[in-house]
């Protein structure tokens, strides 16, 4: 079975977000630039085609489109059409009969012609209000365009129907070519504004997302390594309770023959007794520490004087800090610091935490414990060495369980006083610099 990849949600989200929000911003600016752009000139349309219809029936010319074998009301019918091709972006101006004939244009050569292949009339014939915007170097297909200026690119075509009162037939349709500049400058800078602001639209959305995305890929990474280190401490508290019982077995059966060889002295037996009963104390510690460490089920949770057991913890490593010729410090206010927590295993992480400054001096040098008010919540706990100190890189792995820089340590140390910490709503944190020494943190909930 091959091995699976990780996914890297943040990279895959940089290459694939901009091609699919472009593509987005893209396709609605697109949407609303046409949308913009239909409806400006279908509404400027149908203004002109109630203005055409009015003047028309206001005037009478539309009996000439109702009788148009009539030769007399062609003159009128023709004076009116003129005004009307004067209105202000007209280009020409062309009046189809019902039989699809051109009786009227601004160009005679067109009088009298009849174009058969025009959808746009054959839909204004229906009574339909038909708009038509192109570019007039690109539609030269269409007969009634011949003639047209080619320095005016852009136009408008509207196919008016032209309805008889009472009835509503359809009697003719004036088709109208204009070249709105002011309108189609406007619709230019509306396109623009529209496309900048997809742009600044689609910027922002990236930009939201990509932090958002980004604090969920470094969440999902701490979460993941939180839930390694909990799956292994669930390990080690099934493991430890085996492990323990397995080896205090042979170590009490040690013990008592070491005590027996000193109840009997032979010949440099004594020493050698005693060093064994030594190491057996050690290891029998380690191994109750390690049980109160990791021990599950529920602990008893009470108000604890945080200087008073600070104060005992600084009294029992007094003796092993002067022994290196070494200084430990209590600054801590003058009444008691109520916090909530388990006394007998917050000792223990406090033991654990001036153990490690005590081997991080083997030269000489001082601890200091601080108690602070962190905020009215927490009460903040910080022991400083001016030992070694440790990397950067070194320092992120430290709570990860079982590693070590020790040659005889476990590795659970840290790991173990980071989780009986957090266990009663509280936080351990570690700053070290390679040479100038280790700070590390402990914020407690305050007690009543």
């Amino acid at each position: 079975m091959k091995p699976v990849g990780s996914f890297n949600l943040l990279r895959w989200f940089a290459w694939l977000s901009p091609i699919a929000i472009g593509l987005i911003a893209l396709i609605n600016a697109w949407l609303i630039s046409s949308f913009l752009n239909d409806h400006l000139f279908q509404r400027e349309a149908t203004v002109t085609r109630d203005f055409v219809q009015n003047i028309l029936l206001s005037d009478g010319s539309l009996d000439y489109l109702s009788q148009p074998e009539n030769i007399a009301l062609k003159p009128h019918f023709d004076n009116t059409i003129e005004h009307l091709t004067n209105m202000h972006d007209v280009l020409r101006a062309n009046v189809y009969g019902a039989d699809r004939r051109v009786i009227w244009s601004t160009d005679p050569t067109l009088r009298g012609q009849q174009f058969a292949a025009n959808d746009e009339l054959d839909r204004a014939l229906e009574g339909k209000l038909v708009v038509h915007a192109g570019d007039i170097s690109r539609s030269r297909e269409k007969g009634e365009h011949v003639g047209l200026d080619p320095s005016i690119r852009y136009f408008v075509e509207s196919y008016i129907p032209i309805s008889r009162p009472g009835d509503g037939k359809i009697i003719g349709v004036v088709e109208l070519y204009k070249a709105p500049l002011a309108l189609t400058e406007a619709i230019q800078e509306g396109r623009m504004q529209v496309a900048i602001a997809a742009v600044i639209s689609a910027l922002t959305l990236y930009l939201c997302l990509f932090w958002i995305i980004r604090r969920a890929d470094r969440i999902i990474k701490q979460q993941r390594v939180q839930l390694l280190e909990a799956e292994t401490m669930a390990v080690v508290g099934e493991l430890t309770s085996s492990v323990a019982h397995n080896i205090r077995n042979p170590l009490s059966s040690i013990r008592s023959s070491a005590e027996l060889v000193l109840a009997y002295p032979q010949e440099n037996g004594s020493e050698q007794a005693a060093d064994i009963i030594h190491e057996v104390d050690r290891i029998s510690h380690r191994i109750t520490e390690l049980l109160r460490f990791s021990g599950k089920g529920a602990h008893h949770v009470e108000t604890v004087d945080l200087v008073a057991l600070l104060a005992e913890c600084q009294g029992d490593h007094q003796p092993s800090f002067n022994v290196q010729d070494q200084v430990l410090r209590l600054e801590a206010p003058g009444h008691a610091v109520p916090v909530l927590a388990d006394r007998a295993l917050l000792l223990q992480v406090f033991q654990s935490l001036l153990s490690n400054a005590n081997e991080a001096m083997p030269a000489g040098g001082e601890c200091v414990i601080t108690v602070s008010d962190l905020d009215s919540r927490y009460w903040q706990v910080s022991i400083a060495d001016k030992g070694c100190g440790i990397s950067a890189e070194t320092a992120e792995k430290a709570f990860r369980p079982f590693f070590t820089t020790k040659p005889k340590g476990l590795g659970l140390g840290l790991p173990l006083a980071r989780r009986i910490v957090e266990r009663f709503g509280g936080s351990l944190t570690l700053d070290s610099q390679h040479g100038n020494g280790t700070t590390v943190c402990v914020n407690l909930p305050q007690g009543y």
